[in-house]
């Protein structure tokens, strides 16, 4: 005698036409969330914005651009540095080429 794989609890008493009801209705579902993520994915944190609150996603956006003004004055930094190397040089007195003696 065959013994059947008993069918999963709370599927016993479900008729077919109920589960292809509950199959389409998990379909629809997944498709929703498929479209959501393509059109979160397409813009920038379009998937943080779905997941962290409004005010933590302000929290990151004030961050983000604390950091972009720190390497803003880095590189500002850096510029006067090169503006004003020139500048020096200039200053001190004129090398003359040195004589080295061989023997």
């Amino acid at each position: 005698m065959e013994q059947r794989d008993p069918q999963p609890v709370g599927l016993a008493s479900a008729t077919s036409g109920s589960l292809e009801a509950r199959v389409r209705e998990l379909e629809e579902q997944l498709r929703q969330v498929r479209e959501q993520q393509g059109q979160q994915g397409r813009r920038p944190g379009g998937l943080l914005h779905g997941i962290l609150p409004a005010e933590t996603r302000s929290h990151l956006r004030a961050a983000q651009r604390e950091r972009l003004l720190a390497v803003r004055s880095l590189v500002d930094a850096a510029i006067k540095r090169t503006e004003q190397e020139p500048k020096a040089e200039s200053a001190e007195r004129p090398r003359r080429p040195e004589s080295v003696r061989i023997e």
